[in-house]
């Protein structure tokens, strides 16, 4: 995972006010130290199987109350 840059730096608020909602969401969950430990345990079982990956998704998603597209 890509290092996230500090929302208190020099022109990231500039930054920010750019983004639409879902990726300025995204922003401010990569904030979260327990939503980046959530979101590399999920990508750990990117080869499981396909109902194991989706449950694995499904129940990730409604933790941080995401939708992801079908």
């Amino acid at each position: 995972m890509q290092t996230r840059p500090d929302w208190h730096t020099s022109g990231f608020l500039d930054r920010a006010l750019t983004l639409d909602l879902p990726d300025f969401a995204q922003e401010f969950l990569f904030l979260n130290q327990d939503y980046v430990r959530g979101y590399r345990t999920l990508a750990k079982y990117e080869d499981a199987d396909e109902v194991v990956r989706e449950r694995n998704l499904h129940l990730f998603a409604r933790q941080w109350g995401l939708r992801f597209p079908c």
